[in-house]
């Protein structure tokens, strides 16, 4: 299958030109952030460009839904998802 991916701010870099990614049928969340270069430890925390995943620090959305309001890095991809990956910006 394969689903579009859309970085913002310095993901977009991170990421790179890569519009749509192809996974296996069935894969979830943290299949596609070691597709797209990011590690998960054993302990189950994920990084990606960076970022550790789950911290508040990068959203991580499904069509436009949080995975958090979902089954968090479980969340299981389907044909011609968007995915888009963005942190937080913090400033005054």
């Amino acid at each position: 299958m394969n689903v579009a991916v859309k970085g913002y701010g310095d993901m977009k870099r991170f990421l790179g030109d890569k519009p749509t990614i192809e996974l296996s049928d069935g894969a979830n969340v943290k299949n596609l952030i070691i597709a797209l270069g990011g590690k998960v430890r054993v302990s189950g925390i994920a990084f990606l460009g960076g970022y550790r995943v789950e911290d508040s620090s990068l959203v991580v959305l499904i069509n436009g839904r949080n995975i958090n309001a979902l089954d968090g890095y479980d969340t299981v991809l389907n044909e011609g998802d968007l995915i888009s990956f963005m942190p937080v910006l913090i400033g005054g």
